[in-house]
């Protein structure tokens, strides 16, 4: 029988800093399983891609994130090059050290280091759908490019929140700095009109606050939606903020956090597997997995290739 090779992407940054001080006690559990490893140190997006896409490359057979959802988007992104299609044949795995698991609780992965280095240990996959993102990544000098999210994509003030969210969790923890990030950014945001194409079907939507794109049904820091995409549908489901003031904003997230969207009055859902999104005002800031990422105008479909997921064998 073959021995399963891993590699291990350790971020050191990850929760603030924290997540460095769980990875000798996760290498002694990775002993104690008896796993053959190696891992790398990355503490940066371009770090931690390049290091996935060069393991990806290798003699490796599954590659191991061990952070945040940062850090898992970033080793996703080692997976697929810029037509959507990557290396089927590898696994990705993850071992959880951050803040907001909307990644894992979305997809059954333990979140205790001990069951999650069990479940890669066991080897139990999942073949997941990942969101292929075409974007703006600087404005000056233009620059364009091709990549993947495994959650949600937002397109509004969802970057603002991401990025202002990030810095909060340090101090405050992960529910406060996400509801403290909401209010101070909705207070300073301008509502935009965006030009929205749904699959063949385009509309201008105006006053928009912000439009989630995502498959999963955890959305951001505990935000949720009730319906769940199968893992073979490619369609996204796209959910539209519009007309959003802070007296509107206690209805909005009671609705969020239960993941009930009935008979809101700033909420619009609907499906599609190709969109793309447009702003005739300029620039839209972009986010998705938790991380500002880029701008406006974006095309989104899903990845020609699944993703080959360790999740929890008693879950799924």
């Amino acid at each position: 029988m073959k021995l399963v090779k891993y590699h291990l992407i350790l971020n050191p940054r990850s929760r603030g800093g924290k997540s460095a001080g769980k990875f000798d006690y996760i290498f002694g559990l990775l002993k104690e399983a008896g796993l053959e490893y190696d891992y790398v140190f990355a503490d940066s997006y371009e770090k931690i891609r390049e290091a996935s896409a060069k393991a990806n490359a290798g003699d490796c057979d599954v590659i191991v994130a061990v952070g945040g959802d940062g850090t898992i988007n970033a080793t996703i992104n080692g997976f697929y090059n810029e037509n959507g299609s990557g290396y089927p044949q590898k696994i990705l795995g993850v071992i959880y050290t951050g803040t907001s698991p909307d990644f894992c609780k979305s997809y059954g992965i333990p979140l205790d280091l001990t069951r999650a280095v069990e479940a890669i240990r066991m080897l139990n996959v999942r073949n997941i759908r990942i969101g292929k993102i075409r974007l703006v990544t600087c404005v000056e000098p233009l620059r364009v490019e091709t990549r993947y999210f495994s959650c949600c994509a937002s397109i509004g003030i969802g970057a603002t929140v991401a990025g202002k969210a990030n810095r909060y969790r340090k101090f405050v923890g992960d529910t406060i700095g996400t509801l403290a990030a909401i209010i101070s950014s909705l207070v300073k945001f301008h509502p935009v009109e965006l030009v929205v194409k749904l699959d063949s079907i385009e509309k201008t939507v105006p006053l928009v606050t912000n439009i989630f794109v995502g498959r999963t049904k955890y959305i951001a820091s505990g935000l949720k939606v009730n319906e769940e995409i199968a893992d073979d549908d490619k369609r996204f489901y796209i959910l539209c903020v519009n007309k959003l003031n802070i007296r509107r904003l206690p209805g909005l997230l009671k609705q969020l956090y239960s993941g009930n969207m009935v008979n809101s009055p700033v909420l619009e859902f609907s499906y599609s597997e190709n969109l793309s999104i447009r702003s005739a005002q300029g620039t839209v800031e972009v986010e998705f997995d938790g991380d500002p990422a880029g701008f406006t105008p974006c095309t989104i479909t899903a990845a020609t290739a699944p993703l080959k997921l360790i999740v929890n064998p008693h879950d799924h």
